[in-house]
Protein backbone atom coordinates (compact mmCIF):
# COMPACT_ATOMS: atom_id res chain seq x y z
CA UNK A 1 0.00 0.00 0.00
CA UNK A 2 1.02 3.81 -0.91
CA UNK A 3 -0.16 7.28 0.17
CA UNK A 4 -0.93 9.12 -2.93
CA UNK A 5 1.65 11.53 -2.84
CA UNK A 6 4.25 8.65 -2.81
CA UNK A 7 2.84 7.27 -5.77
CA UNK A 8 3.09 10.16 -7.80
CA UNK A 9 6.54 11.19 -6.67
CA UNK A 10 7.52 6.92 -7.95
CA UNK A 11 5.63 6.48 -11.08
CA UNK A 12 7.07 5.49 -13.93
CA UNK A 13 8.19 7.04 -17.12
CA UNK A 14 5.27 7.93 -19.64
CA UNK A 15 3.22 7.73 -16.61
CA UNK A 16 0.64 11.05 -16.67
CA UNK A 17 -2.28 10.54 -14.72
CA UNK A 18 -2.79 8.64 -11.77
CA UNK A 19 -6.15 7.40 -10.43
CA UNK A 20 -8.00 5.52 -7.21
CA UNK A 21 -7.74 2.22 -9.60
CA UNK A 22 -5.58 2.48 -12.71
CA UNK A 23 -2.57 3.92 -13.88
CA UNK A 24 -2.75 6.10 -17.75
CA UNK A 25 0.28 6.12 -20.05
CA UNK A 26 1.69 7.55 -23.43
CA UNK A 27 4.43 5.64 -24.63
CA UNK A 28 5.40 6.00 -28.14
CA UNK A 29 2.40 5.90 -30.13
CA UNK A 30 0.64 4.33 -27.57
CA UNK A 31 -2.12 5.42 -25.09
CA UNK A 32 -2.29 2.50 -22.48
CA UNK A 33 -4.42 2.23 -19.31
CA UNK A 34 -3.21 -0.10 -16.70
CA UNK A 35 -5.04 -1.28 -13.75
CA UNK A 36 -3.29 -0.74 -10.27
CA UNK A 37 -1.26 -3.25 -8.62
CA UNK A 38 -1.96 -4.84 -5.14
CA UNK A 39 1.35 -2.77 -3.99
CA UNK A 40 0.17 0.46 -5.72
CA UNK A 41 -3.09 0.34 -4.11
CA UNK A 42 -3.44 4.27 -2.09
CA UNK A 43 -4.31 4.65 1.47
CA UNK A 44 -6.78 7.52 2.92
CA UNK A 45 -4.53 10.39 3.46
CA UNK A 46 -4.64 11.00 7.61
CA UNK A 47 -5.73 7.40 8.30
CA UNK A 48 -3.33 4.83 6.93
CA UNK A 49 -5.63 2.05 8.21
CA UNK A 50 -8.24 2.79 5.20
CA UNK A 51 -7.16 1.16 1.58
CA UNK A 52 -8.90 2.33 -1.06
CA UNK A 53 -9.74 -0.72 -2.89
CA UNK A 54 -10.07 -0.49 -6.56
CA UNK A 55 -13.16 -2.14 -8.33
CA UNK A 56 -12.14 -6.01 -9.22
CA UNK A 57 -14.73 -5.37 -12.22
CA UNK A 58 -11.90 -3.16 -14.05
CA UNK A 59 -10.32 -6.23 -16.17
CA UNK A 60 -13.87 -6.24 -17.76
CA UNK A 61 -14.26 -2.58 -18.23
CA UNK A 62 -10.92 -2.74 -20.47
CA UNK A 63 -12.62 -5.65 -22.13
CA UNK A 64 -15.94 -3.54 -22.74
CA UNK A 65 -13.65 -0.84 -23.77
CA UNK A 66 -12.14 -3.22 -26.68
CA UNK A 67 -15.49 -4.45 -27.45
CA UNK A 68 -17.00 -0.72 -27.88
CA UNK A 69 -14.49 -0.22 -30.44
CA UNK A 70 -14.39 -2.56 -32.60
CA UNK A 71 -18.67 -2.79 -32.44
CA UNK A 72 -18.47 1.10 -33.58
CA UNK A 73 -15.69 0.32 -36.10
CA UNK A 74 -18.29 -1.35 -38.06
CA UNK A 75 -21.46 -0.08 -36.90
CA UNK A 76 -20.79 3.93 -36.81
CA UNK A 77 -17.63 3.87 -38.99
CA UNK A 78 -18.18 7.94 -38.76
CA UNK A 79 -17.58 8.40 -35.21
CA UNK A 80 -13.72 9.36 -34.80
CA UNK A 81 -12.05 6.59 -32.45
CA UNK A 82 -8.55 5.70 -31.07
CA UNK A 83 -7.09 2.64 -33.41
CA UNK A 84 -7.65 -0.33 -30.98
CA UNK A 85 -4.04 -1.70 -30.52
CA UNK A 86 -4.19 -4.58 -28.02
CA UNK A 87 -5.58 -5.62 -24.47
CA UNK A 88 -3.87 -8.49 -21.94
CA UNK A 89 -2.73 -8.97 -18.49
CA UNK A 90 0.75 -9.20 -16.68
CA UNK A 91 2.03 -9.67 -13.22
CA UNK A 92 -1.22 -8.54 -11.94
CA UNK A 93 -2.48 -5.69 -13.96
CA UNK A 94 -4.38 -5.56 -16.53
CA UNK A 95 -3.16 -3.68 -20.31
CA UNK A 96 -5.68 -1.94 -22.72
CA UNK A 97 -3.47 -0.08 -25.36
CA UNK A 98 -4.81 1.96 -28.07
CA UNK A 99 -3.53 4.89 -30.70
CA UNK A 100 -1.99 7.96 -29.37
CA UNK A 101 -4.15 10.63 -30.67
CA UNK A 102 -3.12 13.99 -30.70
CA UNK A 103 -4.66 17.07 -29.69
CA UNK A 104 -5.24 19.82 -27.50
CA UNK A 105 -7.69 20.91 -24.90
CA UNK A 106 -11.17 22.39 -25.45
CA UNK A 107 -10.00 25.48 -23.03
CA UNK A 108 -7.28 26.19 -25.83
CA UNK A 109 -9.99 26.44 -28.19
CA UNK A 110 -11.76 29.64 -29.41
CA UNK A 111 -15.50 30.16 -28.82
CA UNK A 112 -16.23 29.22 -32.26
CA UNK A 113 -14.10 26.31 -32.67
CA UNK A 114 -15.93 25.17 -29.37
CA UNK A 115 -19.02 25.99 -30.91
CA UNK A 116 -17.87 23.77 -33.90
CA UNK A 117 -17.02 20.83 -31.65
CA UNK A 118 -20.51 20.70 -30.01
CA UNK A 119 -21.73 20.55 -33.17
CA UNK A 120 -20.25 17.41 -33.89
CA UNK A 121 -20.30 16.02 -30.52
CA UNK A 122 -24.30 16.28 -30.87
CA UNK A 123 -24.11 14.44 -34.82
CA UNK A 124 -22.28 11.62 -32.83
CA UNK A 125 -24.93 11.39 -30.25
CA UNK A 126 -27.26 11.46 -32.42
CA UNK A 127 -25.24 8.42 -34.52
CA UNK A 128 -24.85 6.72 -31.21
CA UNK A 129 -28.56 6.81 -30.23
CA UNK A 130 -29.85 5.76 -33.76
CA UNK A 131 -27.83 2.11 -32.97
CA UNK A 132 -30.70 -0.74 -31.98
CA UNK A 133 -30.19 -3.65 -29.66
CA UNK A 134 -32.45 -6.12 -27.83
CA UNK A 135 -30.64 -6.71 -24.94
CA UNK A 136 -28.59 -4.68 -22.67
CA UNK A 137 -25.07 -4.22 -22.58
CA UNK A 138 -22.05 -4.13 -25.42
CA UNK A 139 -22.97 -6.74 -28.68
CA UNK A 140 -20.63 -9.74 -28.26
CA UNK A 141 -20.31 -9.61 -24.08
CA UNK A 142 -21.74 -12.11 -22.14
CA UNK A 143 -20.96 -9.54 -19.23
CA UNK A 144 -22.14 -6.41 -18.07
CA UNK A 145 -21.15 -3.63 -16.20
CA UNK A 146 -24.16 -1.28 -15.68
CA UNK A 147 -23.81 2.05 -15.63
CA UNK A 148 -23.37 3.91 -12.19
CA UNK A 149 -26.56 5.63 -12.24
CA UNK A 150 -28.05 2.01 -11.95
CA UNK A 151 -25.74 0.30 -9.34
CA UNK A 152 -25.45 3.31 -7.29
CA UNK A 153 -28.46 5.65 -5.50
CA UNK A 154 -27.01 8.97 -7.06
CA UNK A 155 -27.16 9.69 -10.90
CA UNK A 156 -23.90 10.40 -12.66
CA UNK A 157 -22.70 11.19 -16.23
CA UNK A 158 -21.11 8.03 -17.12
CA UNK A 159 -20.91 8.28 -20.86
CA UNK A 160 -17.02 10.23 -21.81
CA UNK A 161 -15.87 11.51 -24.29
CA UNK A 162 -12.43 13.67 -25.15
CA UNK A 163 -11.98 16.06 -27.85
CA UNK A 164 -8.32 15.47 -29.26
CA UNK A 165 -7.45 18.52 -31.58
CA UNK A 166 -7.42 18.90 -34.96
CA UNK A 167 -6.04 16.26 -37.55
CA UNK A 168 -5.61 16.23 -41.11
CA UNK A 169 -9.32 15.96 -41.61
CA UNK A 170 -12.15 18.88 -41.46
CA UNK A 171 -13.62 17.95 -38.12
CA UNK A 172 -11.95 19.17 -34.85
CA UNK A 173 -12.39 16.34 -32.80
CA UNK A 174 -10.32 13.39 -33.94
CA UNK A 175 -11.14 10.70 -31.15
CA UNK A 176 -13.88 9.76 -28.89
CA UNK A 177 -12.16 8.13 -26.20
CA UNK A 178 -12.62 6.07 -22.87
CA UNK A 179 -15.88 3.48 -23.76
CA UNK A 180 -15.63 1.62 -20.35
CA UNK A 181 -19.31 2.26 -19.72
CA UNK A 182 -20.47 2.54 -23.44
CA UNK A 183 -23.15 -0.18 -23.53
CA UNK A 184 -26.79 -0.57 -25.00
CA UNK A 185 -28.88 1.11 -21.69
CA UNK A 186 -32.14 3.46 -21.33
CA UNK A 187 -31.14 7.27 -21.53
CA UNK A 188 -28.64 8.54 -18.68
CA UNK A 189 -31.51 10.41 -16.82
CA UNK A 190 -34.74 10.89 -16.44
CA UNK A 191 -35.05 14.87 -17.73
CA UNK A 192 -38.22 16.97 -16.17
CA UNK A 193 -41.52 14.80 -16.48
CA UNK A 194 -40.09 12.02 -17.71
CA UNK A 195 -40.21 8.81 -16.20
CA UNK A 196 -36.84 7.37 -13.77
CA UNK A 197 -36.35 3.87 -14.81
CA UNK A 198 -33.56 3.16 -12.44
CA UNK A 199 -35.38 0.98 -10.00
CA UNK A 200 -36.85 -0.90 -13.65
CA UNK A 201 -33.47 -1.43 -14.67
CA UNK A 202 -32.16 -2.57 -10.96
CA UNK A 203 -35.21 -5.08 -11.42
CA UNK A 204 -34.34 -6.43 -14.90
CA UNK A 205 -30.87 -6.96 -13.81
CA UNK A 206 -31.85 -8.93 -10.61
CA UNK A 207 -34.32 -10.86 -12.46
CA UNK A 208 -32.48 -11.91 -15.77
CA UNK A 209 -28.46 -11.40 -14.54
CA UNK A 210 -26.03 -13.48 -12.12
CA UNK A 211 -23.31 -11.78 -10.49
CA UNK A 212 -20.44 -12.73 -11.57
CA UNK A 213 -17.23 -12.89 -8.72
CA UNK A 214 -13.97 -11.38 -10.55
CA UNK A 215 -11.39 -13.68 -10.31
CA UNK A 216 -8.09 -12.50 -8.49
CA UNK A 217 -5.60 -11.39 -11.35
CA UNK A 218 -2.05 -13.42 -9.49
CA UNK A 219 0.90 -11.58 -9.47
CA UNK A 220 4.19 -12.84 -10.84
CA UNK A 221 4.91 -14.37 -7.64
CA UNK A 222 1.70 -15.96 -6.90
CA UNK A 223 2.00 -17.42 -10.66
CA UNK A 224 5.18 -19.05 -9.03
CA UNK A 225 4.82 -22.90 -7.86
CA UNK A 226 4.12 -23.85 -4.66
CA UNK A 227 6.02 -26.09 -2.90
CA UNK A 228 3.78 -29.05 -3.81
CA UNK A 229 4.07 -27.96 -6.96
CA UNK A 230 0.52 -26.08 -8.04
CA UNK A 231 0.51 -22.42 -8.45
CA UNK A 232 -1.42 -20.94 -5.76
CA UNK A 233 -5.10 -18.73 -6.38
CA UNK A 234 -6.82 -16.54 -4.69
CA UNK A 235 -10.69 -14.86 -5.41
CA UNK A 236 -11.19 -11.45 -5.40
CA UNK A 237 -12.67 -9.75 -2.08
Amino acid sequence: MVSAKHIHQLREPGCWAILADKKDFEVGNSFIKRSLRRHEWQIIPGDPSITVVPPTTLPQRFANDTAVLKYLAEKAPSIPLPPFQCVFEDDGGVYHATGRVEGVSTNELSQEDKLVVTQELLQHVATLRSLRSDTPGVSGETLLCPPMRITSRAWHLNYCWRPRGRSDRDELITAIIDWEYGEFWPECAAMEGEQDDRERCREWLLAYCDKVEMLHLPNFDEKLPAPNGTCEGKQAH
